[in-house]
């Protein structure tokens, strides 16, 4: 029987971002393979100019070239996405994969509680926002995390929520093009700190034949993958839906993080994984019946 999907619906954004939120967290756990190679800070500059790379190659941008007005917010978008990634790197280089991606879900936590006004949605934003307390390290309480990468990890936070800002803002602007503008204006912001940062050598000789090929592997799936699907997405989906359904992302990072990167949690950081995910299942049953 032939069917239709609507693009044009926020069900088909929905499912784009599913794949996205997949794919992000695979290349997130095989960036920290990368770091063993050439550290967090040249593994943000290669996965971005990987990413670059591939977008320009298969969106073909440059028949789109923003104009006017739509530079500033391309050029903010792609500016959240490499301090958003520098952030997240630091973080995910001294705490475990889960534990980051949940503190980072505050940032579009705050975007989908600025933009409700249903007394459940904020209901979730408090459930979430117990979770997230529960991941810090009280005395006795996971003392084991570093104190560094929780603060990396929040501060990524407030530029994922700009990235969501500004990201849809590009998005309607711009259209998809806007993901390898913005791809290649973060890459050109993540470059200088990544070079002097590293002496101006981004990938040691000695581990170039590894570390070329694993940096276009996590630029495809961190960030020329998901971010594609993430522009049109995010032209579609309504923002505060779109913070919800990335609420996931803590669980499948730990999943990733477990089956990749052997980073077992304990209980009560897998049941504040479930608090953030209770969340947003509570406020996206909202929105349905909305």
């Amino acid at each position: 029987m032939a069917f239709r999907i609507n693009t044009a619906g926020a069900g088909f954004g929905s499912a784009l971002l599913l794949v996205s939120i997949t794919s992000t967290q695979a290349g997130s756990s095989f960036a920290k393979f990368l770091f063993e190679l050439v550290g967090p800070e040249a593994a943000v500059a290669l996965r971005l100019l990987a990413s670059t790379l591939m977008l320009f190659a298969v969106l073909r941008p440059w028949r789109h070239v923003p104009k006017g007005g739509e530079w500033k917010s391309v050029a903010l978008y792609g500016l959240s996405i490499a301090v958003m990634n520098a952030c997240f790197y630091q973080a995910i280089s001294r705490i475990p994969l889960g534990i980051a991606v949940a503190i980072e879900f505050s940032g579009p936590l705050l975007v989908a509680a600025s933009s409700s006004r249903r007394p459940s949605d904020y209901a979730a934003v408090a459930l979430a926002a117990a979770g997230l307390l529960t991941l810090m390290p009280w005395a006795g309480v996971n003392a084991e995390l570093d104190m560094a990468g929780v603060f990396f990890a929040a501060l990524a936070a407030v530029f994922w929520g700009a990235y969501i800002v500004v990201g849809r803002r590009a998005g309607t602007q711009a259209g998809a093009s806007a993901s390898a503008w913005g791809g290649l204006i973060g890459t050109l912001a993540a470059l200088p700190w990544a070079l002097w940062m590293t002496g101006g050598v981004l990938i040691p000789q000695e581990a170039f034949a590894d570390a070329l090929p694993l940096a276009f592997l996590v630029g495809f799936f961190a960030s020329a993958l998901p971010y594609g699907l993430e522009i049109v997405s995010l032209r579609i989906v309504p923002p505060q839906v779109f913070g919800v359904l990335m609420s996931i992302e803590p669980a499948v990072a730990a999943l990733f993080g477990f089956l990749l990167l052997g980073e077992a949690l304990s209980f009560s950081q897998w049941a504040a994984i479930g608090m953030v995910i209770a969340a947003s299942l509570l406020v996206t049953l909202g929105h349905r019946r909305g």
